[in-house]
């Protein structure tokens, strides 16, 4: 479901973008035809693409302990001022990042719970509410995703599983 929302969304914001373009360059009727048109199917693209199996295959972790995956999800990894695409995985004492071969910047990325110091909340172009934190000693990470609140609560609920045992 979120897949569908995200792509709704990147199509709508696409669409309003290449409709404002195309008004300015050409007149209105076209401006409005080109972004209808331009969002629709940057959407199905996006669609198509997050949904693919390539892209899942590709960002499938080795769960070599066969640790039991908690949480996971699509998630954007920000590396050096580039949104890396991926997936994000909560396992028994770790978060874990996976990104897909379509990006310059191509990692993997583990957090032991232990190592986490804080999670939080930050905004994607210091508007949009879809960002979380976490800061470990040696750095502070910063992801784009679904449910960042779920992510957080759930990061946090394993985070003290893991103290008390």
């Amino acid at each position: 479901m979120a897949e569908i929302k995200n792509s709704i969304l990147a199509g709508i914001f696409f669409g309003v973008s290449m409709g404002v373009f195309f008004t300015l360059m050409y007149d209105s009727k076209y401006g409005i035809a080109s972004g209808i048109t331009s969002g629709l199917l940057f959407g199905i693209a996006i669609y198509l693409f997050i949904t693919s199996k390539a892209v899942q295959n590709q960002t499938q972790i080795e769960n070599i302990e066969g640790q039991k995956i908690i949480y996971s999800g699509g998630a954007n990894h920000f590396v050096n001022k580039e949104a890396v695409g991926g997936k994000l995985y909560l396992l028994t004492d770790r978060v874990q990042f996976k990104s897909h071969n379509f990006n310059i910047q191509n990692h993997s990325q583990t957090i032991l719970l232990n190592d986490i110091k804080e999670i939080g909340f930050c905004y994607t172009l210091g508007i949009v509410p879809n960002g979380l934190f976490i800061t470990t000693s040696s750095s502070i990470e910063r992801y784009v995703l679904n449910n960042r609140k779920i992510w957080k609560d759930k990061i946090e609920i394993q985070k003290r599983n893991i103290s008390s045992n």
